[in-house]
């Protein structure tokens, strides 16, 4: 069997995700794992069916997928050459497995073998795709300590890319090289990055960083290829609530009427995955947005309450509304009415969204901040 674990929405959105899943199928069986909450939605969007989805880390998913499968194909589309190898080689080095693994790299087609004894047949096949072969490189260590902080660095920012953690964006990047200096489970410095002190205080809630085990990005945007969203209405029952932690919209927000969310980019990247489903939500935000999923779609009926601190007034829902449980069985036009009435005297704006995310309907803006 052929175990192929695909990372992120590129590789799918180009259509290299069929092409190799069509090649592998008539060599052996096929098992498709897939990395990644754009990735996901990807899939959704291009109805593929032969998917599986664990929410496990890369190089996590690559080692159980190791041990049912003969070969690993590890599929990517990188935004270089230096960042796809040196993702792929760290994917394995953490996997730590002797089942033969080739890296796939689709943005500019080539392969690595990084784990050597790969199937001759699928060398070949690779060869009649057109893709050729590349060398590994060294994955030298990019974790140390030193009076009493640990250090991390990432090699493959652009100017300008977003710097993530943990799907929380921390600042963007001003060099190719970044370090992030930790002390006691918090970031105390970004080297190399411009800090967004927010992302870093939103972290903070979450308490106990491990910046040796947590999961560092560089984007651009989370979806860079326009795609037209595939929609399957889903009727749920409940409001789930989610509070910067969009990466893991799928296990939270799973057959529910609804979603309360925090923060700008959170509500702005949840909404877009719900519109496939359908599911409005209550955006709690406070206007800091950093656009790093560009024109979203919003199911109609979503809302988004402006306040002056998202954050402050989330936690204020979270305690009164939901009583600190992560999903609340009412109406989503229930919970609606009673986050409007929560706002009252903080209230900015309110906007009723259509799924373009334009407003309809007049917005309702209180007078305190005017």
């Amino acid at each position: 069997m052929i175990g192929i674990l695909f990372h992120g929405a590129e590789v799918i959105d180009s259509g290299w995700a069929k092409k190799i899943i069509d090649a592998m199928e008539t060599l052996d069986d096929v098992r498709c794992v897939l990395a990644g909450t754009m990735g996901r939605t990807a899939v959704i969007d291009s109805g593929l069916k032969k998917f599986e989805f664990w929410g496990k880390m890369p190089g996590e998913s690559l080692g159980k997928l190791a041990t049912e499968a003969d070969n690993i194909i590890l599929a990517t589309s990188s935004k270089s050459e230096e960042s796809a190898t040196t993702f792929g080689g760290m994917v394995v080095k953490h996997a730590d497995v002797v089942t033969p693994v080739v890296q796939v790299e689709c943005s500019n087609p080539f392969y690595v073998e990084w784990v050597e004894g790969i199937s001759p047949a699928i060398i070949d096949m690779l060869k009649i795709m057109g893709i050729k072969q590349q060398p590994g490189i060294e994955i030298k260590e990019s974790v140390w300590e030193s009076d009493g902080k640990i250090f991390r660095k990432m090699t493959t920012a652009k100017p300008n890319d977003f710097i993530l953690v943990d799907g929380i964006m921390v600042g963007r990047a001003e060099k190719a090289k970044i370090i992030f200096v930790c002390k006691n489970g918090h970031i105390i410095d970004i080297q190399g990055c411009k800090i967004k002190q927010h992302g870093i205080e939103k972290l903070d809630r979450f308490g106990n960083l491990d910046i040796k085990k947590a999961k560092l990005a560089s984007t651009f945007s989370i979806r860079g290829t326009e795609t037209v969203p595939r929609i399957q209405p889903v009727k749920g029952s409940g409001v789930s609530f989610i509070d910067h932690a969009g990466m893991h919209v799928y296990d939270l927000a799973h057959n529910v009427e609804g979603v309360v969310t925090v923060g700008d980019d959170t509500t702005t990247v949840v909404a877009d995955i719900l519109y496939r489903s359908q599911i409005p939500v209550i955006g709690i935000i406070d206007g800091d947005r950093d656009t790093i999923l560009k024109n979203p779609h919003y199911t109609p009926g979503s809302v988004l309450f402006t306040v002056p601190e998202d954050d402050e007034f989330g936690l204020k829902v979270f305690d009164t509304i939901f009583q600190n449980n992560q999903r609340l069985d009412a109406k989503f036009d229930e919970v609606l009415a009673q986050t409007e009435k929560l706002a009252k005297g903080i209230l900015i704006e309110k906007r009723v969204l259509s799924m373009d995310g334009k407003r309809i309907g007049v917005p309702d803006k209180s007078q305190a901040f005017f």
